[in-house]
């Protein structure tokens, strides 16, 4: 390659895009016959890369695209129009010019790619009874070309070219003639709207309009490493000037930053592509998969001119397309399954590209059958990758994801398009290379979307430094969600432990936690069972990583800056734990965290992130009881839940009467029935009469209102139930314990019933208790919490 011209070159380079956009614009024209636009685009392809390679002296190159052309004349002059076998035919001539374009690529001859069959083949076409000229969009074809073929011939060279696009002029130029070797981008306009006939277009030369240029990959990513160390040269001295007391210093400082941003932001910017230069080969691969599997799929393509750095887009190439061939062959129904399930027969599959918080999110989706979980752990169990005790434990959507264990693999039969188990995990460990991740959220009948979230860049990068063991480590700001401080006095209270599992509870939500220490296995603030051992204070990093948020537990955080990311040497790669290394603003060395690989690392090494998965996961299913705690005199607790506790209230025990040999007290126009608790439950502990006033706790049971005496309100707590013990006893339910004491859990109906037989034989009254005053008259219910503390 490096010897040869630089005109053949050039013609490569712009034959293999233009190759691209001719597979685009031929399943196009099948489905709009009648467009004339397309067919000119074809056309002018064809016609550039024969009059080249005869002007190069490519003359197998040149017999075949002349056979093409002869075709393209055909149904340009209306002797025939697209149908399923012209299509075919041009396609399988598009694949033999990429063929014979590989070959020159590889050494400079044309190689032993066969033309003849192809001639032959579009020979055969055209002394075909043509059909009729305008006729119906051709259905969808039953046998293709194997669309391996269409990514088995990409270009060998090791000099990689891309289009640096010009500044914005002040105004639109006209639209120029075509360039003599480059197809035009068109829509596909309404077929009643062209002309009859449309007249052979002459290759117009290039003029000085065009200002784009190619430029060298390698000197692109030359310039990118001189502008991370540019970077690094202003973060240095963004901190000297910091510490200094020099006006002009920080001045020069500002004004060093402004340039230096402005050009890493230039700089990346032309190593961005849209993500469409990827997307330009699925509308082939759909349709040569949509026959081969007897499928019909209607592919729609939205935010093509997302940009992402080139070399991204290019690692993402290949878990694009094995995504997309599964949805072909796994996902969408053929048309009698569809029909049958109440679906239209055409399957939609939808590629999508967007940016978001930070990230590009590329999604496949499709509607077709989803992926039934139940299948899934079938499979695993069969195949011994998981254990019926370990399926299941799991959920749906943890059954799902072992669809990314190598090897696996629902087909039942392999083909040549899929079956052989070395797909899913393959597209997670690409993209997780890359610092991204792949998500999959499926429904049974309704279908798949596949979501990989992509950084921007990895060449610079804004991350949070962190101090773990007197080390420094840089935490990825896309997987930074928020900072949480505990210092000495509140961290052993704040950090719970459920089944060993250390958890914070943030918000409400138990957060699992993991010891950055542990993980690293350095002496850091850890002790037995992953417990904190420091007491100073320290700072729970709260991170997300494969849908899964978790607390990394750092000894320090210092700063936010844009770091360069360095390569690794063999034996740092080797940990699994570090996405690369960067130099601060300060001079020292920090390792960038694989936030995904730690929390991976985690869970399978059963430390502290598995038991708090599993921990956070009991903690939901578990109905917490809010309990009101009380006194019956002595060391006796009982608890009484506090969900049908009206108010409290204090009565004058002059006021307590009898009925019926009955304790009752006139209680706002009712009589209120009062059941003294330390006599009716007996055993041990009992209050002795206060000299003016009973406290009552009021009940609100079944309609009416009943008060409990009680001794003294001690407090209200959450009630798990998991301590719970039975008791055989009149008025108890059982006894469970509550801050270090044992307290009984009383049976409200049974101690009502049992204190008076008819109370609820009686129609209720909701009159007794209006829950609008709290204790003091001021507030409902929740006063109460407000009273115990």
């Amino acid at each position: 390659m490096e010897d040869m011209d630089e005109i053949v070159r050039e013609f490569l380079v712009e034959s293999h895009e233009n190759l691209d956009q001719l597979d685009q614009d031929l399943v196009a024209l099948e489905s709009t016959p009648g467009s004339r636009e397309l067919l000119s685009s074809i056309f002018r392809t064809i016609h550039t890369i024969k009059g080249t390679s005869g002007f190069l002296a490519f003359s197998r190159l040149e017999q075949v695209t002349h056979a093409g052309e002869s075709l393209l004349v055909d149904l340009r002059d209306g002797r025939r129009s697209m149908d399923q076998a012209t299509t075919d035919v041009l396609l399988r001539l598009v694949d033999t010019v990429r063929d014979i374009l590989a070959a020159i690529d590889h050494d400079g001859s044309e190689g032993a790619v066969a033309v003849e069959d192809v001639i032959a083949a579009i020979v055969d076409v055209q002394e075909q009874v043509p059909s009729e000229a305008k006729a119906a969009p051709a259905p969808a074809p039953a046998a293709v070309v194997p669309v391996q073929r269409s990514g088995s011939v990409e270009p060998t060279t090791p000099t990689v070219t891309v289009v640096v696009p010009p500044a914005p002029s002040a105004a639109p130029a006209p639209e120029p003639a075509p360039e003599p070797r480059a197809a035009t981008v068109v829509s596909t306009p309404q077929a009643a709207t062209a002309p009859a006939a449309a007249p052979e277009e002459v290759a117009a030369p290039r003029t000085s309009a065009d200002s784009s240029i190619r430029v060298d990959v390698g000197l692109l990513d030359a310039l990118m490493r001189q502008v991370g160390e540019l970077v690094l040269a202003r973060n240095q001295i963004s901190l000297l000037a910091s510490g200094a007391d020099d006006v002009e210093l920080s001045r020069s400082a500002q004004r060093l930053n402004l340039i230096a941003g402005e050009l890493q932001e230039g700089v990346m910017k032309t190593r961005m592509q849209p993500i469409e230069h990827v997307w330009s080969k699925m509308p082939r691969v759909v349709r040569d998969l949509s026959a081969q599997c007897e499928r019909e799929v209607a592919l729609e393509m939205i935010g093509g001119d997302t940009e992402l750095d080139r070399g991204l887009l290019e690692a993402v190439k290949d878990p694009l397309m094995h995504l997309v061939r599964n949805a072909v062959d796994h996902g969408i129904e053929t048309p009698a399954e569809r029909v049958a399930a109440g679906k239209p027969a055409k399957g939609a599959l939808t590629l999508r590209a967007f940016h978001e918080g930070g990230q590009v999110v590329v999604e496949v989706a499709d509607d077709g059958r989803g992926i039934d979980h139940e299948k899934v752990a079938a499979k695993a169990l069969q195949r011994g990758l998981r254990t019926a005790d370990e399926l299941a434990a799991m959920g749906a959507s943890e059954v799902v994801q072992l669809l990314f264990l190598p090897g696996f693999s629902l087909a039942e039969t392999v083909t040549n398009v899929s079956g052989r188990g070395v797909g899913m995990d393959v597209v997670r460990t690409k993209i997780e290379g890359i610092g991204g991740t792949v998500d999959v959220e499926t429904t049974v009948g309704a279908g798949t979307a596949w979501r990989l979230r992509i950084p921007l860049t990895l060449a610079i990068m804004p991350a949070l430094t962190v101090e773990c063991a007197g080390d420094l480590y840089a935490v990825p700001q896309v997987n930074l969600l928020e900072l949480v401080a505990l210092d000495s006095q509140r961290k052993g209270s704040a950090i719970e432990y459920v089944q060993a599992a250390p958890v914070y509870r943030l918000r409400g939500e138990l957060l699992p936690l993991v010891s950055l220490a542990a993980v690293l296995r350095v002496d850091g603030p850890v002790g037995a069972a992953g417990r904190p051992a420091r007491s100073g204070s320290q700072v729970i990093a709260v991170v997300q990583a494969d849908q899964q948020r978790f607390g990394l537990l750092v000894d320090r955080v210092l700063n936010t800056e844009e770091i360069v990311v360095k390569p690794l040497s063999s034996r740092l790669k080797t940990l699994g734990v570090y996405a690369g290394a960067t130099v601060l603003g300060d001079g020292r060395v920090a390792l960038i965290l694989d936030v995904q690989t730690i929390s991976r690392r985690a869970l399978t090494s059963d430390i502290e992130l598995r038991r708090a998965r599993a921990a956070v996961d009991v903690a939901k299913t578990v109905t917490l009881e809010q309990v009101l705690v009380v006194g019956l005199g002595g060391d006796r607790r009982v608890a009484m839940p506090l969900a049908s506790v009206a108010r409290l209230e204090h009565v004058r025990l002059a006021d307590v009467e009898l009925v019926g040999g009955r304790e009752v007290v006139q209680y706002r126009g009712t009589i209120l029935p009062l059941v003294r608790l330390d006599r009716l439950l007996g055993g041990y502990g009992s209050m002795s009469d206060p000299s003016d006033e009973l406290l009552l706790v009021v009940y609100l049971e079944a309609g009416r209102s009943v008060a409990f005496v009680v001794a003294e309100i001690l407090d209200i707590v959450e009630d798990d139930g998991s301590q719970h013990s039975d008791i055989e006893d009149s008025g108890l339910v059982g006894s469970t314990v509550i801050d270090g004491h044992v307290t009984e859990l009383l049976d409200v109906r049974g101690a009502v019933l049992a204190a008076d037989p008819t109370f609820y034989d009686v129609r209720a009254d909701t009159s007794a208790v209006v829950p609008e005053a709290g204790l003091t008259g001021a507030g409902s219910r929740f006063d109460l919490v407000g009273a115990v503390r």
